[in-house]
């Protein structure tokens, strides 16, 4: 489950027209080997393969036997035929296009891991619990509903992909082992792209899967069965079971990198260049195609893990709710806006706007909630404003600690030098008072009991594009709720 502690500013949908880049969650998985800061204008940028030593270590050596013989033929080369030079840089070249074929190798292995853990460990073991299950509760929640149907067609989905990757890794290790000038690769490639139907079924009925796991978490004796068999597993570091649903999500992506290394890497006059490129862009092409239905699935299980990481958390799971953004963010004190000691955690819904503190660490306390919910913004009726310059500069004020009731000296301390960002966020209260209360906060002082009340609360956010992201994100966030109470 993901720590969302840990996490910074996090967007889950793009939001703008131009489809701005959204922060992928941290969920603890393993890093994809290929970095997309690979650069075409570099001939032979490395920056691909420094993430694992081993690799790097081994192609730094095959490529210094390559430079030594430059430095040993140096005379011989500059007075031989330009095809003696070219030789060499296509052995280069060779070398780099294995390395890049090792290196998703590794990945690709560990993907097919990752599925057939999830197959042994939760597939093998839940399907049977359920179906001896005589808990009324099970019976009554799950087996009479319509989700023991769609968890099996979650497992099913899994094992249909599990076993395309297995043929697409045969194939891999066969062509690694006969790697050569002339070897070709796009082959392989095809094969897996017109398997990768398999994955538009799980995509479909991804919500489906999201909340038939929902139902499942809120039965105790699921909660207990999940934990006996990760304390079991404990030497195979597993996953929860909701992984398996976020990493078949942002497969393609690995393969669009390495097939765009393979081109990079190869000579337009290689024989296999023109079907490379005409496979790597039907992989573009596709993983395009897929871009909406990725965020959407991605959004809608992060509202599962969030419900699961909150104390007391009132979101619930439902088809149509999205998390789209979450991110500690400082509450502005009004009363002395230099003040930066009130960070909360906010999560910004299609439909709501939440805020909690993080839990104390308690080792008695075995549960996997690290955060609580402290309250929530009303988004219906909500108007969202941009800061005044004046107000933002005050923010960046340095004040001499002083004396205050109930709060350190060290609460007072700002961000000296540092520009302020933020956004003003006025929301609609119920006045359950016969006056309100006579407060800054507040814009409709007389109020009787019962009427609407305009509170003003200001955000602090850590930089310009994050501010840019959440005011534009809150903006459609209140559209859509005003659009619903119509």
């Amino acid at each position: 489950m993901i720590d969302f502690t840990k996490e910074t500013s996090q967007s889950m949908i793009s939001t703008t027209s131009s489809n701005m880049s959204s922060s992928l969650i941290n969920t603890n998985s393993r890093t994809s080997t290929f970095s997309s800061s690979s650069s075409e204008s570099e001939p032979f940028n490395l920056k691909f393969i420094t993430e694992d030593q081993k690799y790097f270590s081994k192609l730094m050596e095959d490529l210094s036997i390559i430079d030594n013989v430059y430095d040993t033929f140096e005379y011989d080369i500059e007075s031989s035929s330009a095809y003696d030079k070219q030789l060499l840089d296509i052995a280069r070249q060779v070398q780099l296009k294995r390395q890049a074929l090792n290196q998703l190798l590794q990945s690709e292995t560990e993907y097919l891991d990752d599925l057939l853990t999830f197959h042994e460990i939760y597939t093998l073991k839940i399907q049977p619990w359920l179906h001896n299950s005589t808990d009324k509760d099970i019976i009554a929640k799950f087996l009479s509903t319509p989700y023991k149907d769609q968890l099996n067609n979650m497992f099913q989905n899994v094992q249909t992909i599990a076993n395309t990757h297995k043929l697409f890794l045969t194939e891999l290790k066969e062509r690694i082992q006969l790697w050569g000038p002339t070897q070709i690769i796009s082959d392989i490639f095809s094969n897996l792209y017109s398997h990768l139907n398999t994955y538009e079924p799980f995509m479909q009925q991804h919500a489906d899967y999201v909340m038939a796991l929902d139902t499942l978490y809120h039965l105790p004796s699921f909660v207990k069965l999940i934990q006996s068999m990760t304390e079991k597993n404990a030497t195979l570091k597993v996953q929860d079971i909701a992984y398996c649903l976020h990493l078949p999500l942002h497969r393609l992506s690995v393969y669009n990198k390495a097939l765009s290394q393979l081109k990079h890497y190869s000579d337009p006059a290689y024989p296999d260049y023109t079907v490379l490129l005409s496979i790597l862009k039907r992989f573009r092409a596709l993983e395009s195609k897929w871009t909406e239905r990725v965020q959407d699935c991605q959004s809608h299980l992060m509202v599962l893990e969030a419900s699961r990481a909150i104390e007391a958390c009132p979101i619930q799971v439902t088809h149509q709710r999205r998390l789209l953004l979450f991110a500690h963010l400082i509450k502005v004190d009004l009363d002395d806006i230099t003040l930066t000691s009130d960070t909360r955690m906010y999560f910004l819904y299609n439909d709501s706007l939440i805020y909690c503190k993080k839990l104390k660490e308690n080792k008695k306390n075995l549960s996997d909630k690290k955060l609580t919910y402290k309250g929530t913004l009303n988004l219906r009726g909500a108007d969202i404003r941009q800061l005044a310059p004046s107000f933002c500069a005050k923010m960046c004020e340095v004040k001499k600690p002083l004396f205050r009731i109930g709060k350190k000296s060290s609460d007072t301390t700002s961000l000296p030098g540092a520009e302020a960002f933020g956004f003003e966020l006025v929301t609609s209260e119920i006045n359950l008072d016969a006056m309100s209360p006579l407060h800054q906060n507040y814009q409709s002082a007389m109020a009787g009991a019962g009427a609407p009340i305009r509170r003003r609360h200001v955000m602090r956010t850590k930089s310009h594009q994050e501010l840019k992201t959440w005011f534009n994100t809150i903006r459609k966030a209140i559209a859509i709720a005003n659009a619903q109470e119509q």
